[in-house]
């Protein structure tokens, strides 16, 4: 049951609940290549009933991307690297998000469009940067 559907060129961002059995046919086959993984420095993507899931699927099903949300968090996210495909999908989110602050860890390459899009760092680790956005 996708809540919100959002087309730009031939590609379309659609947003599915965590709990929703369409999830894991859409992602499935992208989380568990091991090209993937090896890119996700071999994390795990994690999924709750909670989460919402904002994925960007070109022509008939092939997934270019996703980003995921609990609590105000951005998380789950893989996009090849595409930051042009990482801002749309952040600004998909954004739209729905209320009143609050948004986090987002990110990773080095990813700063420089945060910044754009008006995150602050808010605590830096070894290999990530907690970012931070307040929503008004």
């Amino acid at each position: 049951m996708p809540v919100k559907e959002s087309v730009k060129e031939s590609m379309k961002i659609v947003k599915i609940q965590g709990s929703d059995r369409r999830l894991y046919s859409l992602i499935g086959p992208l989380v568990m290549d091991p090209e993937v993984i090896g890119m996700n420095d071999g994390y795990p993507f994690k999924n709750t009933s909670d989460h919402v899931w904002y994925i960007a699927i070109k022509g008939k099903n092939k997934v270019a991307g996703f980003i995921s949300v609990v609590n105000n968090k951005l998380c789950n996210d893989f996009t090849w690297q595409d930051y042009e495909l990482l801002e749309d999908l952040i600004q998909n989110v954004l739209s729905d998000m209320k009143d609050g602050i948004v986090s987002f860890i990110a990773e080095q390459g990813d700063i420089p469009l945060l910044e754009k899009l008006g995150f602050a760092e808010e605590k830096r680790y070894v290999k990530y940067v907690k970012m931070i956005k307040a929503i008004v």
